[in-house]
């Protein structure tokens, strides 16, 4: 095992809180089409030739879907062509000699009335106000879904629209008064990440929700005018008592503050989930992916705008399997025993490989002491060597990846001998975790790694590609908050170029927030808690942070509704403005190399 093990294992107090930040620091937007470029490819790249992937826009629309995968409902409009008129029954439309011969002669008034014509009618209300996607394709079809009308929270060029108060407000729930509803922030405290080199800048999600919330109420008038009570809990992330804290956390936001929806851009999982959607059964809105049995019983109230965690793991393999990636490919796993991600990895990504008839030749389990996963890597390695494994699935955690892959370099393998592939199982689509292979498994673990494709749906350093342009929802959040922030701080899309996270940030909390204050509006003029919780599961489609097609309806309220695929890249070049990795020259990016498609049903 690698001598970095010991730097691993004095960090094992923060793992619980890697994918906090990696939630936070995902990909932030895509990328809108080039005409001229080369149409992008969805095939893998070759395990022998890890830079035949390319740079892709992945604005473009594409028509033609995996052959095994279903469109999943992205709200998506539909054009169905009327059915044809059938032709009338000549006997009954030709005259009879004596009636053309002897025709009665017709009533003057009646003549009159026939002949008079009457201008069509007006249509009912104004015309449809649909946002044009300059993507077009499965983006404007997305965008042709959502009729942004006249709505205060649902504007492309105002976070926000004054309207008038709805007479005779009553107090009618819990946190819900004839002025004011109860909103609680909850913040991990992401900064204190940064003696263990985990940190990203995010800018300050505090000042960013605050801002916000202050121009819904000074600019807009609140809520039907209700205004916004913004309240903030915060948890230290490496506290050996993080777990505890958040739920402490949980209890007083819903019994203390009476939150009627709590929202979160900085990470939150585990019991205290729980906490919030069933026991004390209020709504949370997370950029935190959460298991498909956590969204269950949170009963529609759990709101996540990443894929759960078995999503994402079935879906890269479903995916794969239909693009033929796999065929005549030995492969191999490697799961944590970490309680519940074993279960998962069998379930969401093993079966589904072998019962889609993939060669699965290695499936090992890896022991974990607490958060470090090392046990038996040197000989599960040698099982990939034996098998000839020649595709090998990263669902490892942060400290545990990067000793995994520079056992294989210790025993052999070079760039090019395995094609590696991943999800955000684990938050390894992110580029501040995957970043992690080439800083604590060191140079030669990156360029193994190199070439990894990765399958996810955001729009992770779509901003490296050639045509790239900020996307109006975007760009709107961010001038929103650059206009009215109290500090001053103004971040635009060419910050990302140093590695920060501060545009994304500002995206993920103006996206919260937007779904949130519909769910309020639509509820109606004096709605209760459970009217909230209803509309809010009814939404729809809304806006994501990237533009890409997303919505939330009964039973789904996991918000995504396209994937597409990135690859990682190390060393990736000063030309890609790489994510930094500390104590080496050489950087790390991700960007998508492909167009979105429609996920999985």
């Amino acid at each position: 095992m690698t001598a970095r093990l010991p730097r691993l294992r004095t960090a094992l107090a923060i793992v619980a809180s890697l994918a906090f930040v990696a939630a936070a620091c995902g990909g932030e937007v895509s990328v809108s089409i080039d005409d001229d470029a080369a149409a992008p490819t969805t095939e893998a790249p070759s395990a022998a030739e890890p830079d035949a992937a390319e740079p892709a826009d992945s604005g473009a629309a594409t028509d033609e879907a995996p052959a095994t995968t279903e469109p999943a409902d992205s709200g998506a409009a539909t054009d169905e062509d009327p059915a044809a008129a059938e032709p009338a029954d000549e006997t009954e439309t030709e005259a009879t000699d004596d009636e053309t011969a002897a025709p009665e002669p017709a009533d003057e008034t009646a003549a009159d009335e026939e002949t008079t014509t009457t201008a069509p009618a007006e249509p009912e209300g104004p015309p449809p106000n649909i946002y044009e996607d300059p993507r077009g394709g499965i983006f404007a079809e997305y965008q042709a879904s959502m009729d942004r009308g006249d709505h205060p929270f649902m504007q492309i060029d105002q976070f926000c629209v004054a309207h008038d108060p709805t007479p005779g407000r009553v107090d009618t729930d819990a946190g819900i008064t004839a002025d004011s509803i109860s909103l609680v922030h909850m913040r991990s405290q992401l900064e204190n990440l940064a003696m263990f080199g985990f940190a990203t800048d995010v800018g300050d999600p505090k000042e960013i929700f605050e801002t916000f919330v202050t121009v819904v109420n000074e600019q807009c008038g609140g809520v039907r005018g209700r205004m916004i009570d913004l309240h903030l809990l915060e948890h230290d992330p490496v506290s050996p008592d993080v777990e505890a804290d958040m739920n402490a956390d949980c209890i007083a936001a819903t019994e203390d503050l009476n939150g009627v929806i709590l929202l979160n851009t900085t990470g939150f999982q585990g019991s205290a989930t729980l906490c919030i959607v069933e026991d004390h059964e209020t709504a949370f809105l997370t950029v935190q992916p959460q298991s498909e049995e956590f969204m269950r019983r949170g009963q529609d109230r759990l709101v996540i705008t990443t894929l759960t965690a078995e999503e994402s793991l079935g879906w890269l393999a479903l995916d794969l399997i239909a693009q033929g990636a796999l065929d005549g490919k030995t492969i191999g796993v490697a799961a944590p025993t970490t309680p519940g991600q074993y279960e998962a990895v069998e379930a969401g990504l093993v079966n589904t490989l072998r019962d889609n008839g993939a060669n699965v030749a290695v499936f090992d389990t890896i022991e974990c002491d607490g958060r470090v996963c090392a046990g038996g890597v040197s000989e599960s390695v040698q099982n990939l060597r034996n098998a000839g494994v020649d595709v090998f699935f990263n669902v490892l955690n942060t400290l545990s990846a990067p000793g995994y892959i520079q056992e294989m370099v210790n025993q052999g393998y070079q760039p090019g001998d395995v094609q590696f592939y991943a999800s955000d199982f684990n938050s390894q689509a992110a580029e501040l975790v995957a970043s992690k292979i080439a800083l604590f498994g060191g140079h030669e673990a990156g360029e193994l790694y190199n070439g990894a494709i990765l399958l996810d749906s955001r729009d992770t350093g779509s901003y490296r590609l050639e045509g790239y342009q900020p996307h109006a929802f975007n760009e709107m959040c961010a001038d929103t908050y650059g206009a009215n922030s109290p500090s001053g701080a103004d971040h635009e899309s060419e910050d990302r170029y140093d590695g920060n996270s501060r545009y994304g940030m500002v995206g993920s909390v103006c996206e919260l927030l937007r779904i949130a204050l519909r769910a309020i509006y639509d509820a109606g003029d004096n709605p209760t808690r459970d009217d909230i919780y209803e509309t809010l599961a009814n939404l729809g489609p809304v806006d994501s942070n990237e533009m890409h097609p997303a919505s939330i309806r009964p039973g789904k309220t996991r918000a995504p509704d396209v994937i597409h695929n990135l690859i990682f890249r190390y060393p990736c070049g000063a030309e890609m403005h790489p994510f930094p990795i500390e104590g080496l020259d050489d950087g790390v990016c991700i960007y998508p190399i492909d167009e979105y498609r429609p996920a999985p049903s």
